[in-house]
């Protein structure tokens, strides 16, 4: 860590996509110091070199250099790590559903065999996206799900029946809730805001 580390915060609120199989809008992240050396591969940091702040996994380090990837992404980050990089170490986190908990993030060879495992289970679910895209053409036959519950967290979830059909995370990121769903339903459409994968805000609360 430079000495620019000392100015970074201590916390970050994660907000994004791209690490969703680890951490779920809202979480609170817990940084750490932690030198450029003392990193592994499967480790998982928040980069503060540029804006939006983003949290990913190292995926590739060699002596200096470090390379950087979240596990629901298909490419690594453009942006190479290295000894003056301003980052922090993630450890630790309070989940949004356990206000209180402070969990342990698995990193080093367990962070990259549980990105390896994630990375084969997205390809799988694409190769089906792939023998399924030609249905693609009967989506206008789709029944619309219009019932609309929001969240205290500012999750939008619709839904037909009673059955659930998809949500909208704070940061307006749309996921259908099941393999299936995007086939047979479709959600109002409606204009919103993206934010970046990864993207987390600095938590302002103070203990």
């Amino acid at each position: 860590m430079n000495n620019r580390g000392n100015d970074l915060p201590e916390r970050g609120i994660y907000h994004g996509n791209s690490m969703s199989d680890v951490f779920t809008d809202g979480d609170i992240l817990i940084f750490e110091d932690v030198p450029f050396e003392g990193l592994k591969c499967g480790d998982i940091v928040a980069v503060f070199e540029r804006s939006p702040y983003y949290v990913h996994r190292i995926v590739k380090k060699e002596r200096n250099r470090a390379t950087t990837m979240g596990d629901n992404n298909i490419t690594p980050d453009e942006l190479e790590l290295n000894p003056d990089s301003m980052i922090r170490f993630v450890g630790s986190y309070i989940p949004l559903k356990k206000p209180g908990t402070v969990l342990a993030v698995t990193g080093g060879s367990d962070g990259m065999e549980q990105f390896r495992r994630w990375q084969k289970h997205l390809r799988r679910k694409r190769r089906i996206a792939g023998i399924l895209s030609p249905l693609r053409c009967f989506s206008r036959f789709r029944l619309p799900a219009k019932k609309e519950t929001r969240f205290r967290d500012g999750t939008v979830q619709w839904s037909f029946g009673g059955i659930p059909v998809a949500a909208r995370n704070p940061a307006g990121k749309t996921k259908y809730l099941g393999r299936w769903q995007r086939l047979f339903f479709r959600i109002p459409q409606k204009t919103v805001i993206t934010a970046e994968p990864g993207n987390l805000s600095q938590d302002k609360t103070k203990e």
